[in-house]
């Protein structure tokens, strides 16, 4: 895609505070690094998570935020050592990242692999976590 490689501007419903307005505005997103994925998000839905963060009442929300990490999109682009997924492939993202390696990744049968779930909780990528 044209856009791959490069910075892109999007639209987002932002929260800044707790319980007040979403505020649509542009973001920046830069092109994905080793090992992540950037998508073209056409379809979002605010769920029961993103509410309870919204209200103020989760102890790891944090603001700024966007919220809507239940969606559908196409990959638009892939970083470094990206395998599974390509440009163009339609897929349903997942809040919660996975190790692959724990035994709750291994079990099949959750997405809440708890390696990953201290990066998820303080808002960053695993690989920008330092060790």
């Amino acid at each position: 895609m044209a856009t791959a490689g490069k910075v892109i501007t999007c639209k987002a419903a932002v929260a800044y505070e707790p319980s007040k307005a979403l505020v649509i505005e542009d973001v920046q997103v830069a092109p994905p690094q080793a090992g992540e994925v950037r998508i073209k998000i056409l379809f979002s839905a605010l769920c029961h998570t993103d509410a309870y963060t919204w209200s103020g009442k989760d102890p790891e929300g944090l603001f700024p935020c966007i919220l809507g990490h239940e969606a559908a999109g196409i990959v638009e682009s892939v970083g470094e050592g990206v395998t599974e997924v390509q440009p163009g492939d339609h897929v349903i993202p997942c809040y919660q990242a996975e190790c692959k390696e724990c035994k709750i990744c291994k079990s099949g049968k959750t997405n809440l692999c708890g390696k990953v779930r201290i990066a998820t909780g303080a808002g960053i990528m695993m690989n920008d976590r330092k060790s």
